[in-house]
Parts: structure tokens; sequence; C-alpha cells
């Protein structure tokens, strides 16, 4: 009897071990999605909400952070919620229609996903997901734009929505959804500097309004500096 117990109780652990280590199981490669995304439309959208928008996204290209997010929203969270024993924190605001995913410590991968939406003037919605990782080489980091159709039910990619604004070999661009109101900003890091570019709403999508560089404070240690 007392094997057998042994037994069971090493399998439990197992299997514990195996739910941890298979989080990432199934989930789509960022490269894959930045490749394929501007040319597909999704179908069958069940409503307007934001969870409803990245559950149908999520169907198409599954990953670890839409399951975190999408499981955390269908809660009813509002507000910090951990997942997966504390190793994401999901950052929810239902309310203002944003989300976010984030490792809580240490973890295998270097992820993260920000999602929100904005109301258009013709009744549709803006829908924007932003996904970055640092395990590729270069560093990913990229935004989808889709149109919500509320008669259609579908997502139809937008991908020129603020073109001009790429990632290139000399400049990176990161992308700040915003958790509250409707403007949007990019912080480019490239051989110019340092930038900060605001978008206004104009009713229908995010339009360039201005630019601003910010200078630097290189000042005190430097982590890369070799002691001597």
């Amino acid at each position: 009897m007392k094997k057998i117990i042994l037994l069971a109780l090493i399998a439990l652990m197992t299997c514990t071990r195996g739910a941890g280590q298979n989080m990432f199981s199934g989930s789509t490669d960022l490269e894959v999605i930045a490749n394929e995304w501007e040319n597909v439309t999704l179908t069958g959208v069940a409503n307007g909400s934001l969870v409803s928008m990245l559950d149908c996204f999520n169907q198409k290209w599954p990953t670890w952070m839409l399951n975190a997010a999408i499981q955390t929203m269908k809660k009813g969270v509002d507000g910090r919620d951990a997942y997966n024993d504390n190793q994401i924190v999901v950052y929810n605001k239902p309310k203002n229609g944003f989300v976010q995913v984030d490792w809580w410590g240490n973890a295998e991968r270097h992820e993260f996903m920000r999602a929100c939406y904005w109301t258009r003037s013709n009744g549709n919605r803006l829908f924007g997901i932003y996904f970055g990782g640092t395990d590729n080489d270069p560093n990913i980091h990229f935004v989808c734009f889709y149109n919500y159709d509320t008669k259609k039910h579908t997502l139809t990619p937008e991908p020129q929505i603020i073109d001009g604004f790429r990632t290139t070999e000399d400049t990176k661009y990161y992308y700040d959804l915003p958790e509250e109101g409707k403007e949007f900003s990019i912080t480019e890091f490239g051989i110019r500097g340092h930038y900060i570019h605001t978008f206004k709403w104009d009713g229908m999508k995010p339009v360039y309004s201005q630019s601003e560089k910010i200078e630097e404070d290189f000042g005190g240690d430097h982590c890369d500096e070799e002691e001597e």
C-alpha cells in the first residue's frame, strides 16, 4: 500500500511539473503571426468586446499570452490577476477595453502582449494587438490593426493605418496602446535618437500629430563599464 501511495505521489508531481512546462505548448511563433496577419480576415467574432476579438484571433494564432488574457478576462477581473502559478501577470481594464500580459519573475520565454480597441464614428471598432519578444534576432515588435464590422462580425486587417513606422535594421519602434483615452504613441530608438511620436484619434483612426525628441540622461554609472 505504501508503495502504491508513493508511486501515486510521484505521478502527481510529474504531471504538475509537466503542466507548467507545457504552458508554451502549441504557442505560435511571433514571426509567423507577423508574416501572416495582414493577409487574413478573421470571421465569426462573437461580438465587439475585447475578449471576443482576442478569442477569435487566438483561434487562428494561439499563444500562451492570449490564453492568459482570455482566461483572466472571462473571470471579469478588473486589475491585476496572476495566471499559472504567478508566472504571468495579466492587467485587465475591461471598462476601457485594454489588457496586457507580462511575466512575473523569471521565465524561459521573454514575450509580452498588449491589446485594446477604439470605437469608430461609423459604429465599428478598431482593434489593436501588440506583440513583442526578445528571443528573436533582432528583437521583434509589431502591432496588428483590424476593423471589427458590427454587422458582419469580421476582423479585417488594416496594415497601412500607421504606415511609415516600421522596424528597420537601424531603428526600433515600440507601440504604446492607450490604457486610458484614445491617444496612441510610438517610441523610436534609432540613429536619429530617441523620439516619441504622438497620434491623435480622429474618429476613425490614430492620425500623426507630433514628434518629440527625448534627451537622454547618461550621467552616473553605466552597467556596461568594466570594473577595475
